[in-house]
C-alpha cells in the first residue's frame, strides 16, 4: 500500500502543475500581456509535447529501472516548474511548459504499467483507483489552493511552492518504491479475449502461455480504439474546462473569492467518484461509462445552458466532476486488461498520448472558439464531442457483440 500511496502523491503533484493554469489564467495573463486565450494555449503545448515524446522516449528508456525513471522524470519536472516561475516572458513560459510535457508523458507512461507490476491481475482496478486518486486530488486540493495561494501571494510564488514540494515527493518515491519491481521484461503473454470492451473487468485478466500473435494484435486493436475514443472525450472536455475560471467568473457571475471554492467542490465531488469507482464498478466496467457520460451531459449540459442560474450550474459542476472522477479510472483498468503484458508501456504510452492529445486539443479549440464566438460557444463543443464520444462507445460494444455471437 505504501508505493500505491506515495505514486498516488506523485500523480497527484504532476497533474496539479498541468493544470494549475485553469485556476491562475485570470493572473498570469494581464502579467505576461496576454489574452487568457494564449493562456490556454499553454495547455495545448504541454500536451502536445506529451503526445509527441512520450513514446518514442517512453520505448528509449524502457530498460532504465522503473524506480529511478520515476525519480528522475519527477525531479525533472520540478525543475522544469521554476522554470516556469521565473520565465519573464510569454515566450520562455511556453518552452518551460513543453519541457514539463515531455517530463510530464514519460512519468504517466511508466507509472500506469508500473502499478500494474506492484498488484496481483485481481488487484488492477483498485490499485490503478488509489494512484489515479492522486489525480483526482489535484482538483480537490492541488488546483484550488493553488488558485486560492496565487491569489495571495504571486502566482509565480506558487509554481515555485510547487515545484519545491514536487521534489520532497521525488526523494520520497527513492525511499518507498522497491527496487526491482516492473524491470525485467514481461513474458509473451496475451489477456483472455473477452465478449465485449464493456464486460472487461480486472479479475478476468490472466497471465498464460500464449504467444503474442494474433489475439496480441486483436488486444492492441482495442487499446488504440480506446485511445482514439479518450481523445475524443477529452478533446471535448477540455475545450470547456479549461477556460473554467473565466467562465465562473463571467458568465456565471461567480466573484474571484468564491472561484477557488468552486473549484474545490469539482474536485471534492472528482476524488470522491475515483475513490469509489473500484468498489462501484469492478466487474461493471460497461455501466461505470455510461454513467460518468451521463453524468457529463446532464452536470456540463447545465453548465453550458444555464450558466445565468448560479446555483443549477454550482450542481452542474459537481456532477461534471463526478463524471470526471469516474472515467479516467475506468479507462485505465480497461486498458491494463486489454493491454498484452508484454506491451503494457508502449499501450500505457499510448494512451497517454490520447489522453494528452485531448487535453490539447480541447485548449487550442476551446482558445479559437474563445476568440472567434465567445463563453458560450465553449459548452456547445463540449456536450458535442461528448456525445461523439458515446457514439463511439456504442459501437465498439455493439461491434464486438457481432463477433462473438
Amino acid at each position: 500500500m505504501g508505493p500505491l500511496v506515495t505514486l498516488a502523491t506523485a500523480t497527484f503533484m504532476s497533474i496539479t502543475i498541468e493544470m494549475l493554469p485553469t485556476g491562475l489564467m485570470h493572473l498570469m495573463a494581464p502579467d505576461l500581456g496576454v489574452a487568457e486565450s494564449q493562456i490556454g494555449l499553454l495547455m495545448s503545448v504541454f500536451a502536445f509535447a506529451v503526445v509527441l515524446t512520450s513514446t518514442p522516449l517512453t520505448m528509449l528508456l524502457r530498460r532504465v529501472p522503473k524506480r529511478i525513471l520515476l525519480v528522475g522524470v519527477l525531479t525533472f519536472f520540478s525543475i522544469s516548474t521554476i522554470l516556469t516561475a521565473a520565465a519573464p516572458n510569454y515566450e520562455l513560459v511556453l518552452a518551460s511548459r513543453i519541457i514539463n510535457g515531455i517530463a510530464h508523458g514519460v512519468f504517466w507512461s511508466s507509472v500506469t504499467s508500473y502499478t500494474g507490476s506492484l498488484v496481483r491481475p485481481n488487484q488492477l482496478t483498485k490499485a490503478v483507483s488509489i494512484t489515479g486518486g492522486g489525480g483526482g486530488l489535484a482538483f480537490v486540493l492541488g488546483v484550488p489552493l493553488g488558485t486560492a495561494l496565487g491569489q495571495w501571494i504571486d502566482w509565480r510564488a506558487t509554481f515555485v511552492v510547487l515545484a519545491i514540494v514536487c521534489l520532497i515527493v521525488a526523494a520520497t518515491l527513492w525511499v518507498v518504491l522497491p527496487k526491482g519491481v516492473g524491470d525485467k521484461p514481461a513474458p509473451a503473454t496475451a489477456p483472455v479475449e473477452l465478449p465485449t470492451p464493456g464486460a472487461i473487468s480486472d479479475v478476468e485478466v490472466i497471465t498464460n502461455s500464449i504467444p503474442v500473435t494474433r489475439r496480441s494484435r486483436k488486444s492492441m486493436g482495442l487499446v488504440i480504439t480506446l485511445c482514439i475514443l479518450v481523445m475524443v472525450v477529452m478533446t471535448g472536455h477540455y475545450s470547456f474546462y479549461s477556460y473554467i475560471s473565466p467562465y465562473l467568473l463571467g458568465p456565471v457571475g461567480f466573484s474571484e473569492a468564491l472561484l477557488p471554492i468552486a473549484l474545490f467542490a469539482y474536485g471534492i465531488a472528482s476524488a470522491i467518484a475515483t475513490a469509489l469507482t473500484g468498489t462501484l464498478f469492478t466487474g461493471r466496467t460497461g455501466a461505470g461509462f455510461y454513467v460518468s457520460f451521463a453524468l457529463f451531459l446532464v452536470g456540463g449540459g447545465s453548465l453550458a445552458l444555464f450558466p445565468q442560474i448560479s446555483f443549477l450550474a454550482g450542481m452542474g459542476l459537481i456532477l461534471w466532476g463526478f463524471g470526471m472522477g469516474f472515467l479516467p479510472t475506468l479507462l485505465q483498468s480497461r486498458l491494463l486488461a486489454v493491454a498484452p503484458s508484454k506491451h503494457r508501456d508502449l499501450s500505457s504510452a499510448m494512451y497517454t498520448s490520447g489522453f494528452n492529445a485531448g487535453i490539447g486539443l480541447g485548449a487550442l479549440v476551446g482558445a479559437i472558439l474563445l476568440d472567434s464566438y465567445g463563453m458560450g460557444s465553449l459548452g456547445v463543443s463540449f456536450l458535442t464531442l461528448t456525445m461523439a464520444g458515446v457514439v463511439i462507445n456504442i459501437l465498439v460494444d455493439l461491434r464486438s457483440a457481432r463477433k462473438t455471437a
